[in-house]
């Protein structure tokens, strides 16, 4: 008997942890999403943004496209959330611009055109979720949750920045020379840009005048082959013909 009690007492506590142990890992997860907030009504954003960040959400808030291209970053972004209609331009052409630019953020879009062509431009333009106003915060937060899920499922590359290792989104590991090194460190910080060839010359300590670019191309072409070799994705480099290189996706810092 007391045997069975104290069977049934153990197995009541180790289901407690358990579920305790989950619910802090669900929150980690949401304390790793960051969203872009971006609508010009004042007091719909702050409502929308008190109601994620109750769910323990990171959310920054900005009115005017202007300062969401201040503030939006590749590599701290996870999910954007735009209005369709900006006194400074139009929602759907800076969702367009953004995907242009290889961004894989989840994006949400608020407008309140809901027509079906409305809605059509909208998912053409890359948004990955239309929603119309007025807003449903409980039909948001279903969305974000599924985003967030999605965002954090990509596993990106990574790159040791003290032992010069790239590694694949496979995690295999890339060893690289200082230069190979320098080239990505220098696109990484900053990953919205394109770097012309003269910045990466600087950049990687060498004097532009009397460089042969040449070298450049063949220190690229090495690094492709490298990761050819372990890995069928592709360096996430892409040339900007007639203006320099920009990564296409995200490389985080180990």
């Amino acid at each position: 008997m007391y045997e069975a009690i104290l069977l049934k007492f153990l197995i009541s506590s180790y289901i407690d942890r358990f579920g305790q142990k989950l619910m802090k890992l669900e929150d980690h997860h949401l304390l790793m999403t960051n969203i872009l907030l971006l609508d010009d009504e004042a007091d719909l954003r702050e409502e929308v943004a008190d109601y994620l960040r109750a769910r323990h959400y990171n959310v920054t808030e900005v009115g005017s496209i202007r300062q969401f291209n201040q503030y939006f970053s590749p590599l701290t972004c996870d999910i954007a959330i735009i209005d369709g209609m900006l006194p400074d331009g139009d929602g759907i052409d800076l969702v367009s611009e953004l995907r242009d630019r290889n961004q894989r953020c989840g994006i949400v879009m608020f407008s309140a055109r809901d027509a079906s062509k409305d809605r059509i431009n909208g998912y053409t333009s890359g948004v990955d979720h239309y929603i119309t106003k007025p807003v449903r915060l409980e039909e948001l937060a279903a969305v974000v949750k599924s985003l967030a899920w999605r965002v954090e499922s990509v596993v990106a590359w990574r790159l040791d920045s003290s032992d010069w290792i790239l590694k694949t989104p496979q995690n295999a590991p890339i060893r690289l020379t200082a230069m190979e090194h320098a080239f990505l460190m220098t696109l990484i910080k900053r990953p919205d840009k394109v770097h012309s060839r003269r910045q990466i010359v600087d950049a990687l300590g060498k004097d532009a005048v009397s460089y042969d670019e040449r070298n450049l191309d063949a220190l690229i072409l090495r690094l492709r082959k490298k990761v050819a070799e372990v890995t069928t994705e592709p360096l996430p480099v892409k040339t900007v013909h007639g203006q320099g290189y920009a990564i296409t996706q995200s490389i985080s810092l180990d």
